[in-house]
């Protein structure tokens, strides 16, 4: 991964356009007949391989409490989709008035007002992570930092194509997610057993109303040994691709008061036991 850091720097990308003259042919006697043309076969328009993006790291001031990635690609309409929402989801999901039109620029602006107005409190910083920039995909974790009664933070995640710009959904990487789904809702159960079997060791502070709450919270059944969600949960809301495969992210929402009782949020799945569910000649093909 490539990565240049620069301040308040969008990129700016210059397509390059080829210029091809069509050949004269030369000069001579004029033909009695016209020679019958062979018919050639069209050549189909090459499509470039893009395999990693150019991320820039967009910053408020030197002090970096608010960074937003950019990126650069050969393709500019691509790098502008990718780059619209990641601003909005680096920025746009906490700002109390979002500028439009919504940019790198106007957005961390907005974020560094918003941060004087309310005497360094409330939204205070914006980081990420790229966990995946390889084979034309980009998958990039964007950390929101809030101060108020107490610091916390909220992480998001975005997946895209980098060869459209597209922003991919699960669905787009594989073919059987009712498989999946099944599997994860099996792995949230075994982790929620297990947690709830360990918090009296590790939690001293456990009393019997306490671990109740906690219970409810998980929706855990005792009878059946089960969480039993609610709805169509779990939802491929939230996912990301590293080196390692696709990781599920589901949170059980506990308030911060007790937050530290509530289990790990990510479930990953390795690319290998991802390859009977995946999409034949998708995004995630070379992992066959």
């Amino acid at each position: 991964m490539r990565a240049i850091c620069l301040r308040w720097l969008l990129p700016v990308l210059l397509l390059s356009f080829t210029t091809v003259h069509a050949q004269r042919p030369a000069p001579g006697k004029p033909a009695t007949r016209r020679a019958a043309r062979t018919k050639t076969a069209k050549a189909k328009a090459a499509v470039p391989v893009v395999s990693q993006a150019t991320i820039l790291s967009v910053g408020d001031t030197l002090d970096g409490r608010f960074v937003v990635p950019q990126v650069q690609l050969s393709d500019a309409a691509a790098a502008a989709r990718i780059n619209a929402e990641l601003v909005d989801a680096a920025l746009g999901e906490d700002l109390q008035a979002v500028p439009q039109p919504l940019t790198a620029l106007t957005g961390l602006q907005q974020a560094q007002a918003e941060y004087a107005a309310h005497e360094q409190k409330g939204f205070v910083g914006a980081r990420y992570e790229v966990l995946y920039n390889d084979h034309g995909l980009l998958s990039i974790e964007l950390t929101s930092d809030f101060l108020g009664a107490y610091v916390s933070s909220v992480a998001r995640h975005a997946t895209f194509e980098l060869r459209t710009g597209r922003l991919l959904e699960v669905r787009d990487l594989l073919a059987d997610t009712l498989a999946l789904r099944q599997r994860w809702q099996e792995s949230i159960n075994r982790r929620v057993a297990d947690h709830i079997s360990k918090l009296p060791t590790e939690y001293a502070q456990l009393d019997a109303p306490l671990l109740a709450e906690v219970k409810r919270r998980l929706h855990w059944n005792d009878s059946t040994l089960t969480v039993q969600l609610e709805g169509d949960d779990p939802r491929f809301y939230d996912f990301a691709l590293t080196s390692f495969g696709l990781t599920l992210y589901y949170d059980f929402g506990f308030p911060h008061v007790i937050e530290a009782l509530q289990p790990e949020t990510d479930y990953l799945f390795s690319y290998a036991t991802l390859t009977p569910w995946l999409k034949p000649k998708g995004v995630l093909d070379f992992k066959q």
